[in-house]
């Protein structure tokens, strides 16, 4: 529906008065793509859960795609210990599921992101594109910072101006979906903490209630770098998330296709097994005026950089 409207004017520019000063990206499915490294370790672990468990494999996902629905992120720190998997059988005794179940689990996940991360063609070359000419950059993202931060030092350290991400919140005590146990998620996230306190890149907390498309965030961006929303370019995945914040303050936005289109092994986990029958809490009728130009490559987006 939006790229034949779109695809025309990709090198021709409908806003080329103001010269841009600023782009402002998203992350995961429009830099590099999370999916590469989280769906392996995620299909390997509920493939073992449920051969230890005897319970089905789509029953395990499920409880689990509650938790990422109700907290927002993959990467919650306490994703497995949330579970009613964790409650029913490890309530009384959480060393035991930290041990067998909740370090496995993050282990094979770091390990398959340092192996698995990277950028997607062209990203890097065009980031330090705009650079040099004096563009300057920055990542808007959902992720927890504590994730944010590692997958910066690993991909993109450098690149950006600087990272603005969601801050990373305890459960209260007297939450109702509390988990099992706080050790684990507390030490992981200070260790992660520890690890990328060199980074080059600055990086900015934000808090949950800021998840895009909540626009507090980007006004915080244009604020910080002092520009005005003509000044800049918007890039994403999301049309739910990132269209409708960069349309919410008039910035043209650049529609990252090729991050929406999954491979045919990862299109049942991330859309289906691990989706809760509420599957998305952004949920509307998108116009299609949200796509200034559709993006089959990260570079596509120097076309309209004036």
């Amino acid at each position: 529906m939006y790229e034949t409207k779109t695809s025309q004017s990709i090198n021709q520019p409908k806003y080329n008065s103001v010269k841009t000063k600023l782009v402002i990206t998203d992350v995961d499915g429009t830099l590099a793509s999370f999916w590469d490294y989280f769906v392996p370790a995620m299909r390997d672990f509920l493939r073992d859960l449920s051969s230890s468990s005897n319970k089905p494999v789509h029953e395990l996902a499920q409880d689990i795609g509650h938790i990422i629905e109700r907290r927002g992120s993959h990467e919650y720190p306490w994703l497995l210990e949330e579970t009613s998997f964790a409650w029913s059988y490890f309530e009384k005794d959480p060393e035991t599921f930290t041990r067998d179940y909740v370090k496995p689990f993050w282990e094979a996940l770091d390990h398959n992101r340092s192996k698995y991360l990277h950028a997607y063609p062209r990203v890097l070359e065009t980031l330090a594109e705009l650079k040099s000419r004096g563009v300057k950059i920055v990542a808007l993202s959902d992720a927890p910072e504590y994730m944010a931060r590692v997958r910066n030092q690993q991909v993109f350290d450098g690149l950006l101006d600087a990272v603005y991400s969601l801050e990373t919140v305890e459960p209260e005590k007297d939450d109702i979906f509390h988990p099992i146990s706080l050790e684990h998620g507390r030490e992981r996230v200070k260790q992660l903490r520890q690890s990328t306190a060199n980074l080059k890149t600055a990086l900015h907390i934000l808090p949950q209630s800021y998840e895009k498309p909540c626009a507090s965030g980007l006004d915080r961006i244009l604020q910080d770098f002092e520009v005005f929303p003509q000044e800049c370019l918007f890039v994403g995945d999301s049309l739910a998330k990132d269209g409708m914040v960069a349309a919410s303050r008039g910035i043209p936005f650049i529609w990252a296709h090729y991050g929406t289109s999954l491979p045919a092994e990862y299109e049942e986990m991330v859309n289906r097994s691990l989706k809760p029958p509420i599957q998305d809490r952004f949920h509307r009728t998108l116009p299609q005026e949200l796509i200034t130009a559709v993006a089959a490559r990260y570079d596509e987006i120097l076309h309209f950089v004036v």
